[in-house]
């Protein structure tokens, strides 16, 4: 199956950093592995937390450029979290990440990382071309362990039964389960300072080890 992203060209007159780095792969969605996890706790995390002492939400790499963004566009970084924000204070506080599934774990720690949000998404629940732009007013979903959430004025992916993706919350329509085995992963960057094609190959990596993805494209 065929599919097209594009972003909206009327998004750059707002805020002209952005880009989108994308990734496309098949893998056999399994439960968490407690071989990613000691990974994770024993050398991922602690460089994280390394890496963020003593800096503001606002000077960290990626969350500076998301938080521009969501301004930019008239939400309140504040109130309205980019999701790798959201990680990222959890690792801060010491808190344990949540654990989902082999997928969503990689997205995690590409996230925590670099960050950037990072969306994974079912390719078998999405129909028609996707495009990047802004939700308009009345627009919304049911969010992964949320109810419905107004996303007005964000930054959202779109097909042809509307909006399902963005860097604060997912929709759960196009979720990625252990039923999904074709599977596009979004890297949503606001900032030209990171270079996203080096976070793109640390990406294929990493799906590679953790999740058994093959025919890896962008």
């Amino acid at each position: 199956m065929r599919y097209d992203v594009t972003i909206d060209k009327e998004l750059f007159s707002v805020y002209p950093e952005i880009r989108l780095g994308l990734l496309r792969f098949h893998a056999d969605v399994k439960a968490s592995d407690d071989h990613f996890w000691d990974y994770m706790n024993t050398e991922v995390l602690p460089q994280v937390r390394s890496g963020i002492e003593g800096k503001e939400w606002s000077e960290i790499p990626g969350i500076k450029g998301s938080r521009a963004a969501y301004k930019a566009f008239g939400r309140n970084p504040g109130r309205y979290r980019v999701s790798s924000e959201s990680l990222i204070r959890r690792v801060r506080r010491g808190d344990d990440l949540y654990h989902i599934n082999s997928v969503v774990d990689v997205n995690n720690l590409i996230s925590v990382r670099s960050g950037l949000s990072v969306g994974s998404y079912d390719l078998g629940q999405v129909h028609g071309g996707i495009k990047l732009r802004k939700a308009e007013h009345g627009e919304g979903y049911t969010g992964i362990g949320k109810e419905f959430i107004d996303m007005e004025n964000m930054l959202v992916l779109a097909d042809d039964d509307g909006i399902f993706g963005s860097s604060m919350s997912d929709s759960t329509r196009a979720m990625v389960t252990d039923s999904a085995t074709d599977i596009l992963s979004v890297i949503y960057c606001f900032e030209n300072g990171i270079d996203l094609d080096a976070l793109l190959r640390e990406a294929v990596s990493a799906f590679g080890r953790f999740t058994g993805a093959f025919g890896c494209s962008g």
